[in-house]
């Protein structure tokens, strides 16, 4: 192949991705968008069944984390820049949110299972904040959890057998009854972040 063909394959691959992530934003509106005056007081539609393993290997499952406002995100360990940033930024908004902080809970999900055991979701999170919970899993429990939340994730093959996983940046609010509350992008401030998360503790 040579370096143009190479190149263009990039970016091709670049543009389906970008399509992907536009139609999952596309789906999650839809699905988590204003909700019906029909609906129920207190109907669960984030917190859809489910069950992994924590960073102790302790068995959880959607009930575990309800009763307190919670911010999910989905990555993995080996993530070179979107992964570690986010966390980063959690465990800003947990230190800027002073007493407050322990009204939320802030999950970190795994779509890279095959490598990321409890121990090493363990270190991981304890190196940004001993209060952000690790989840992983088997790989079938992972894609569905993903699928019922709306979050799109790849396996991205690289040389020598190594791989990356595309998956959706943004951080997802859930009030403590399950329900969808709103998003954390990066293009935002660092103020309006923060402010988002004490209102859904506030409303939450």
């Amino acid at each position: 192949m040579t370096a143009a063909s190479s190149t263009a394959l990039r970016r091709l691959r670049v543009f389906l991705w970008i399509l992907v992530a536009l139609a999952a934003a596309g789906v999650a509106f839809l699905a988590f968008g204003p909700r019906p005056a029909t609906v129920a007081a207190g109907e669960a539609f984030y917190a859809r069944p489910f069950q992994l393993l924590d960073q102790d290997g302790t068995a959880v499952t959607e009930a575990s984390f309800l009763g307190k406002p919670s911010a999910w995100f989905y990555g993995f360990t080996h993530c070179p820049d979107v992964c570690p940033t986010a966390l980063a930024e959690m465990t800003a908004i947990l230190e800027a949110l002073g007493s407050d902080a322990d009204k939320l809970q802030v999950v970190f999900v795994s779509v890279d299972p095959e490598r990321d055991t409890p121990s090493v979701m363990k270190d991981y999170v304890e190196y940004f904040d001993a209060r952000i919970t690790g989840l992983t899993g088997d790989l079938d429990q992972v894609t569905k959890m993903a699928k019922d939340r709306y979050i799109f994730f790849g396996k991205v093959p690289m040389d020598g057998g190594e791989y990356l996983m595309e998956h959706q940046a943004s951080i997802q609010l859930v009030t403590a009854d399950g329900q969808f509350f709103g998003t954390l992008a990066a293009e935002e401030g660092f103020t309006t972040r923060v402010a988002k998360v004490r209102r859904l503790i506030e409303e939450g």
